[in-house]
């Protein structure tokens, strides 16, 4: 079972390279994870420093609506990718015009 998960998990970090493309865009994506991702991780990290449990309450229901399964997590990470990749091709190519 567990072999069958990291198949899966191989074969969907193959897919999102591919899809990606070149180094820029996996910079990107990175960063636009780590954005739409922190209303996750920072809860956490408040948590841990405060010891508040209201925290985790919090973080574990964002947590639960992203795992949810129709919430579109990677599908907007990507698509937010794209567009910040052609505004940043914008900006390229009006600083190379200049």
């Amino acid at each position: 079972m567990l072999r069958k998960l990291w198949a899966k998990v191989k074969n969907f970090v193959k897919w999102l390279l591919k899809t990606l493309g070149d180094k820029t865009n996996i910079i990107i994506f990175a960063i636009v994870l780590l954005v739409v991702s922190c209303e996750v991780w920072i809860p956490y990290l408040i948590a841990i420093i405060t010891g508040n449990e209201w925290w985790w309450a919090v973080d574990s229901a964002c947590w639960a609506f992203w795992l949810a399964p129709f919430t579109p997590f990677i599908p907007l990470c990507i698509a937010l990718t794209a567009a910040v990749r052609k505004i940043y091709d914008k900006i390229k190519k009006k600083k190379d015009g200049d």
